[in-house]
């Protein structure tokens, strides 16, 4: 029957910041003729595919990717030896057909999305994929649109990439919508990239996670540099990052500006944190870690480091060995791809460490001293400032790691 529901399946509990989200409040329900369509496929090798919203032979059928789109996609599959409702299980980011007033296909608002997201969540829940093929904006948008705090961008910015996402413990994997290929049909290099994306996201099945453990547990926070500095001396490892967390990003204003905090990493699973050392002695030590000449250094746009290690307290850091963001730039050259944030969730699933001291950290201007300091007077506070410094330290090693197998190193 039409538009007919139990008042219990109209009000899904998803809520967001804005409020809770249902299909009773979306409304799309109330025209189509397959509402609130079900997932469909047997999931044989626990592959989770989603679209973006039926279309008219879907919304016919009952079932996605029933039409030209969908065939398109079953080719697609086959070729890489998928077979799409066999071995796989499919919905959409919205699963009721979307139309616009003349009754034609269009894609799903934000809004739409979101009343689906809970439908979306379940049908993970219940079919436990371990790898979820995301085709289009829309698919995008519903599974991860909404914890990316950060620009999310478009489909090309996270296309090809597989993503060990431990919320829901399967891999994701986006890439275009086939109706996008299909519209590129003069443009071969899409197709082909296309291609590359769904057999790189294939490969993935059954693999497990890179690492799996609470980064936290990895940090070890100390309150004083010198149950630290002496350690890291002694050990001098041949490869270590370290990262600092500053006032603000230039720091030539020295009346205001300071290194508050200090980590290191040399080991996947342990990175060190102490407060910046302000004893003459204490920074002597750190001075002869940095310049240590056996031991290369790491960071993440190292410019920084070496900018206010050198302005604030003359250490020039010896030697340079890797940049993890210059890295990313050259094994990848798309925009909004290259900073720690957005690597440490694409290759890790790390996601969502910086959300409580992230406020702290801007400023209006790069001289203009930021709040990193009010983290300091409280102790838990500044033990999650450390932590975070840590957290830093120890992903842009592993990132490090990475990178410097991919390149050949």
């Amino acid at each position: 029957m039409r538009g007919f529901f139990e008042k219990t399946a109209t009000q899904l509990p998803y809520r967001s910041e804005k409020g809770i989200h249902s299909c009773a409040s979306c409304g799309l329900y109330k025209s189509a003729h397959s509402p609130k369509m079900e997932p469909y496929g047997a999931c044989e090798k626990g592959i989770m595919v989603i679209g973006e919203g039926p279309g008219e032979d879907e919304d016919r059928k009952g079932r996605p990717w029933q039409g030209r789109t969908g065939h398109v996609l079953q080719q697609q599959y086959t070729r890489l030896g998928i077979d799409l409702f066999r071995d796989c299980v499919s919905l959409n980011a919205v699963n009721c057909r979307p139309v616009d007033k003349k009754g034609f296909n269009r894609p799903p608002t934000e809004y739409e999305i979101a009343c689906c997201r809970q439908k979306v969540i379940d049908a993970i829940a219940q079919y436990k994929p371990g790898m979820i093929m995301l085709h289009g904006a829309g698919a995008l948008s519903s599974l991860i649109g909404y914890k990316w705090k950060k620009d999310l961008g478009g489909v090309m910015k996270w296309r090809g990439w597989t993503i060990p996402d431990r919320e829901y413990g399967a891999w994701l994997c986006p890439t275009f919508h086939p109706s996008y290929v299909e519209r590129q049909e003069e443009d071969n290099e899409v197709a082909i990239i296309w291609e590359r994306d769904i057999q790189r996201a294939f490969e993935k099945v059954g693999k497990p996670f890179p690492f799996s453990a609470d980064e936290e547990q990895r940090i070890i926070v100390s309150e004083n540099p010198g149950d630290v500095l002496p350690m890291l001396l002694k050990e001098a490892p041949p490869l270590m990052t370290i990262d600092i967390e500053t006032t603000g990003l230039k720091p030539y204003n020295k009346a205001e500006h300071q290194i508050v905090a200090i980590s290191f990493c040399f080991d996947v699973n342990r990175a060190y944190a102490i407060p910046f050392p302000t004893e003459k002695r204490h920074l002597g030590l750190l001075k002869r870690i940095l310049t240590n000449p056996n031991v290369g250094k790491i960071a993440a746009n190292m410019k920084h480091e070496d900018n206010w290690l050198n302005v604030l307290h003359g250490i020039e850091v010896n030697p340079w060995a890797f940049d993890t963001m210059q890295a990313a730039h050259v094994l990848d050259n798309r925009p909004g791809i290259t900073g720690l944030k957005f690597q440490a969730y694409i290759q890790f699933g790390v996601l969502g460490y910086d959300e409580e001291v992230s406020p702290y950290l801007h400023s209006s201007a790069p001289n203009i001293p930021n709040r990193i300091l009010e983290l300091t007077r409280d102790k838990d506070s500044f033990r999650r400032l450390l932590l975070y410094c840590g957290m830093d330290s120890l992903l842009e090693f592993r990132l490090a790691e990475l990178q410097m197998k991919e390149m050949g190193w």
